[in-house]
């Protein structure tokens, strides 16, 4: 069967409204007046494959929806049954935020492709982990940091700390930032229009959210076949969950890294070690024993605050990690906890204001995917891509001044 160009103007006009894109924006982008983009959704006008090709990567649409009859026409985004069904989702400010969002996603989707830097939204180099679901707590425990490992082996990580929002940019996934309630951490979700991202609570502070990207993370690779899920009080004790929370931990703190960072403070080691070599003349072994000072391997808070300190996460994840390396006994991890409040005014005290969940000294940016989009409408620019009607409609999405983001396209 093949499509009519009523039934192409149909979804012309579908696609516009859907991004609230006026018929102006729109013949601009095509060098064209307004009427002409009205006859072709009216199907008075022909549609070239140039203006096709064009208007799709407008509309974050494949040429495909347009020219496949048997595409559904309004099929509703998973994402956006997703905002209207999650009770936690649908204040009116979430929701201004999040359509701000979804319509920078769609943008920076349409703009990766102009630049080449994508030209399916879909081509992501994130691996897909196939696994049970697990039936247990200590299952989806070892699962989640069982792929955390494989993933840094993957992407040569080393021991080294992570910046997961620069981590899953460079394997074209979107990071992102939304002001949520306090009960939701953060959320996954995978589009045609977009691809994949993963959001994090703006309301949080700096090392909250990079779990919460981590977590997300573990999710896009542990449980992709879901096309959107919210991660919040109301779901914490589900194994998928667990799973996801365990990847985080490990992704973000490796076992090897932890104990390193530990023996280089002089700590994590028995109290009493053999220690053995031969001797080069007889080529026989000797052995002798070796005692710590008292007390000395005794991790306190303030190992833990530099352990949260070093790897960019919060002093909680830091007690935790290390509970679940072995590393803390019950009792100690119980001190430890009780202790955060001393080790965010030790954190106070050496300026590192960003890595205290408590700090009143950082305000809340949405840094990520505005700066991810900001680059792409400024490098479409530059290679004569999109016009400057479409660069200051970008700018305006992203709050920034005309005059401002015409000094810095010139």
């Amino acid at each position: 069967m093949v499509i009519t160009s009523e039934e192409i103007g149909q979804r012309l006009r579908f696609a516009r409204e859907s991004r609230h894109i006026t018929q102006e924006a729109a013949g601009t982008v095509l060098g064209l007046q307004r009427s002409a983009i009205s006859l072709m959704e009216s199907g008075q006008r022909q549609v070239s494959t140039l203006e096709l090709t064009s208007l799709a990567d407008l509309y974050g649409r494949s040429v495909e929806w347009f020219v496949n009859p048997d595409s559904p026409l309004k099929q509703e985004d998973p994402v956006v049954a997703l905002f209207r069904a999650e009770p936690g989702l649908q204040s009116e400010v979430v929701q201004e935020q999040a359509r701000r969002c979804l319509r920078l996603l769609r943008e920076g989707a349409s703009l990766r492709r102009l630049t080449g830097r994508g030209t399916d939204v879909t081509d992501v180099s994130l691996p897909s982990y196939e696994l049970p679901p697990p039936r247990s707590v200590g299952q989806a425990i070892a699962q989640g940091q069982l792929v955390a490992e494989q993933e840094r082996r993957r992407l040569d990580l080393g021991n080294a700390p992570v910046n997961v929002s620069e981590t899953l940019a460079r394997q074209n996934i979107w990071t992102a930032t939304l002001p949520l309630p306090d009960e939701i951490s953060g959320l996954f979700f995978s589009s045609p229009d977009f691809g994949m991202a993963v959001l994090a609570n703006l309301n949080q502070a700096p090392v909250r959210r990079q779990f919460s990207f981590a977590h997300e993370h573990g999710h896009a690779l542990m449980d992709r076949e879901e096309a959107a899920t919210v991660t919040s009080a109301h779901n914490a004790k589900t194994r998928t969950e667990q799973r996801a929370n365990a990847f985080a931990a490990a992704f973000l703190m490796p076992e090897e890294g932890v104990r390193d960072f530990l023996h280089s403070l002089g700590k994590g080691r028995s109290a009493r070690r053999e220690e053995a070599a031969m001797d080069a003349v007889t080529g026989e072994g000797f052995q002798g024993a070796l005692r710590s000072p008292a007390r000395s391997q005794n991790i306190t808070y303030v190992d833990v605050a530099l352990l949260a300190r070093h790897f960019g996460v919060s002093y909680a994840a830091a007690v935790w990690r290390l509970r679940g390396l072995n590393l803390l006994s019950a009792e100690q991890t119980e001190t430890l906890l009780d202790q955060t409040e001393e080790a965010n005014r030790y954190l106070r005290a050496v300026r590192a204001y960003a890595d205290v969940e408590d700090s009143e000294d950082e305000t809340p940016r949405n840094h990520e995917l505005d700066w991810q989009v900001l680059w792409l409408a400024l490098e479409a620019w530059w290679r004569e891509k999109i016009s400057q009607g479409r660069l200051l409609e970008v700018g305006r999405l992203l709050n920034i001044e005309d005059e401002t983001i015409l000094d810095l396209a010139n």
